[in-house]
């Protein structure tokens, strides 16, 4: 039907797309607030099936593959945020001994930051240890939180891999840190770390 109308018909129609998404948008953004905890996953479903159901006539109607493009940007970012904060929560501390590390070194040498406190190589082991002995364990309580929270199957694994990608570039980031400031400490590979989750 959408390649019949022509003309003023076309801006009209165009015009009422705008104002209906526009509101069904600004909508779906007040619902996720009133639910901070899970904001993030109503976002990135509802603009998933957006997209979804929007494909065909996104490639046909340029003002929906705006608002198409829109959906794609959102759903990204709230994929983004979510899966942040399921790795944070299962790996916080790691994480955060790396934020420590990178702060410091804006205001002091790398040699110096070993000697800080909560940042010598006894707190290094102590934070390796906690946060990477049955680290399987951790990965798994990962993918199961991400399964928990989602009512929409269908967005699992993309929503996985990514999860498994981020994690990855997270803990490289760290190991390199590890590598410039603790030379002589030894933690587990990003090479390990890609094997674990590519038998999860």
């Amino acid at each position: 039907m959408e390649q019949y109308i022509q003309g003023q018909s076309r801006d009209l129609v165009d015009q009422a797309y705008i104002k209906f998404i526009g509101v069904m948008f600004a909508t779906l953004d007040k619902i996720a607030q009133t639910d901070p905890k899970y904001a993030d996953i109503i976002l990135l479903e509802n603009y998933a099936a957006f997209q979804n159901s929007l494909y065909d006539l996104a490639n046909v109607v340029p003002t929906l593959a705006k608002f198409y493009h829109q959906a794609s940007e959102s759903y990204e970012q709230a994929c983004t945020r979510h899966i942040s904060m399921i790795i944070y929560y299962q790996f916080e501390r790691l994480f955060q001994f790396a934020r420590r590390i990178e702060d410091l070194m804006y205001t002091i040498t790398p040699e110096e930051i070993p000697f800080q406190l909560g940042l010598s190589k006894m707190d290094l082991r102590k934070v390796v240890k906690s946060s990477l002995s049955g680290v399987d364990k951790h990965i798994g309580a990962m993918y199961k939180k991400l399964q928990k929270n989602l009512t929409s199957e269908e967005l699992l694994p993309s929503l996985w891999d990514k999860c498994k990608k981020e994690f990855l570039d997270k803990y490289d980031s760290f190991a390199q840190l590890v590598a410039k400031i603790y030379p002589s400490e030894t933690i587990p590979s990003v090479t390990e770390m890609r094997d674990i989750l590519a038998s999860m």
